[in-house]
Order: structure tokens, then C-alpha cells, then sequence
């Protein structure tokens, strides 16, 4: 049975619990206790922090490029991991993230990101790095595009695919992330049932001539589920059946046999499955409706309330 996004979740609530889901679901993939993310939520949380610093440009009256503050937030990132890219690269001023220790730690980074990120320029859809990797690097941070509000769908689509390119060159890595970005602004900003949005994902992967994505997201609930894949698509559809399976008229309960699911899945993609489906289901059922104990075994989650409020308060939420 599917839940029913209602008004009465603010889209504050949804941004905290999206990342904060995120980075549970992620957790519980990683490990029995489910107390330490991976990359998955650091890069999710540097999104947020260039997506931040852009907006509070333009609350000050001043254009920003949106691309160019998430490479160098990016760029920062990549200095938390004990990477130095070379000197021909910006060296951007530090930010309140860039404090926190338990963003220094290295946990099986996305190693497509950080060979692009160390090569010190930044890739784009028409100067693309890394083209053969169809890997879900850039799909598992881009849920933070999706929770932006009061701007048009396919402003949502280009920052998630310019994002993307920073460092996936490949449309097979690029298209899924933009497919998730849509799933997350259609269930957290326009408070679209679940199953409404799964379906308007399925019909935009298709529009954006990703068909055999689109096949794959209308055949969720009749196919089998997957053998563990580590293709952004297969980890996004691997993630929306986690969230559909577990889905229930109560969001805690929902959470609940989320986390669990993730805890169960295999294979490398299983944290990218986590992370992605720990952020949907975030989004849908709001950040009241996340597990206490897990919540507070996390290590972090301080910090990730603080960025999602941050984030919240520059767009006005």
C-alpha cells in the first residue's frame, strides 16, 4: 500500500528528513550498527553546501553560478579525503561543513569523483570527464536539486545534469541522477502521492531518451527484483522497489522495514541503494516520521540537521 504525501509535512521537514534518510538508509547498508555513512552523504551535504552558498548569493543581490560553487564545494570535499588536486585548480575559502570532523572521514569514496575532482578541471556536459563510468556517484548526491523550491522543473533538471557532468561524463551515469532529482521534487515540493511520482519519473526518463530506464521504473511492481547492480539506473530501481515494498499508511513503520531492507541488501551497490532510498523515503514521510534510536546512533546527525536548516532558511523554507 502506498502513502499519500500530504500537506501537513512542511518542506522544511522534508528537506531534513531527506537527508537525513539519506544518510540512515546509507548507514544501514554500511554496517550492522548503522552508525557511520559513507561518500554517498558527504557528497550529498557538499551539494547542499554549494547549492547553499549560491543561494545566499542571490539573497544578497549578487548572481552566482550554480555549477561553479558546487565544483568547489566539491573541490573542498576532495580535501576532506586526503586528496590535493594540482595547483592549477581553485583553492576555495572554507565553509562551516569543512569543520566537521565526521565529514574528514575517508569511507570508500566514489573513486570516479575523486580522479575527476583531482584532475583539477571541472567537467561539463560538453567537456566531459570520466566517459565510461555509468556508476551512481553523481546519482546518490543529487537528491538535494530535487528540494528545491519556486523555480521551474527544467531548471531542476539542468542543475542536476551540469551537476552531474562535474564529474560523470557518461549520459548513463547523468540521465538516472536527473530522473531522481525529479522523483524528489515531485514527492517533497508538489507533495505528489508515491505512486503519481514514480509513474512521472518513469514517463520522464523517457523523455529524456533513457527508454530502457523508463522500462525498468514502470516494471518495478510486476518485475522480480534485480540482482545487485552498481549502474545508476539499476541502484535507482533498486532503491524506488526498497521504498514501495515497504510503503505503509504509517510513515514510521514505512522507515522502519525501510532501513531494514537496506540493511539486507548486497553487492556494491548496496549503500548507493541505502542512501537513495533512505533520502525518497525522507522526503515523502517528513523528518518526524525517522527512527529515534537510529537517529541517535548515527554519528552526525547534528550536522545534518544544521546543513538542512541552513539550506531551508537561505530558500525561504
Amino acid at each position: 500500500m502506498t502513502h499519500s504525501a500530504g500537506t501537513s509535512i512542511p518542506l522544511r521537514s522534508r528537506i531534513t528528513g531527506a537527508l537525513l534518510g539519506g544518510a540512515l538508509g546509507e548507514a544501514a547498508a554500511e554496517s550492522p550498527e548503522g552508525s557511520a555513512f559513507a561518500d554517498a552523504t558527504q557528497l550529498t551535504l557538499y551539494t547542499v553546501d554549494g547549492m547553499t552558498e549560491a543561494l545566499e548569493w542571490a539573497n544578497d543581490g549578487v548572481a552566482a553560478d550554480e555549477t561553479a560553487c558546487l565544483w568547489l564545494a566539491y573541490l573542498r570535499w576532495l580535501g576532506t579525503q586526503g586528496e590535493t588536486p594540482p595547483s592549477s585548480a581553485p583553492a576555495p575559502p572554507a565553509r562551516w561543513i569543512d569543520g566537521q570532523e565526521v565529514l574528514h572521514r575517508r569511507r570508500h569514496p566514489d573513486g570516479t569523483s575523486v580522479r575527476a575532482l583531482r584532475s583539477g578541471e571541472m567537467g561539463s556536459r560538453q567537456r566531459p570527464l570520466e566517459p565510461d563510468d555509468d556508476g551512481p556517484g553523481a546519482l546518490q548526491r543529487s537528491a538535494p536539486f530535487g528540494l528545491v523550491a519556486n523555480v521551474p522543473g527544467a531548471m531542476i533538471e539542468k542543475l542536476t545534469l551540469d551537476a552531474a557532468a562535474i564529474t560523470h561524463g557518461n549520459s548513463a551515469a547523468q540521465l538516472p541522477a536527473a530522473v531522481y532529482s525529479a522523483l524528489i521534487h515531485a514527492i517533497a515540493v508538489q507533495e505528489s502521492a508515491l505512486a503519481e511520482a514514480v509513474d512521472a519519473s518513469a514517463e520522464h526518463a523517457a523523455t529524456l531518451g533513457a527508454s530502457a530506464l523508463s522500462e525498468r521504473l514502470r516494471s518495478i511492481g510486476t518485475a522480480s527484483p534485480a540482482r545487485p547492480a552498481n549502474d545508476a539506473g539499476g541502484v535507482l530501481c533498486e532503491a524506488v522497489r526498497l521504498v514501495l515494498a515497504t510503503a505503509s499508511d504509517d510513515g514510521a513503520a514505512s522507515v522502519e522495514a525501510l532501513l531494514a531492507a537496506a540493511a539486507a541488501q548486497e553487492g556494491p551497490g548496496a549503500t548507493g541503494v541505502g542512501s537513495v532510498a533512505g533520502s525518497i523515503a525522507g522526503a515523502l514521510y517528513g523528518r518526524a516520521s525517522l527512527p529515534r534510536a537510529a537517529c541517535e546512533r548515527l554519528e552526525g546527525t547534528d550536522v545534518i540537521e544544521e546543513l538542512a536548516g541552513r539550506f531551508a532558511t537561505a530558500m525561504g523554507a
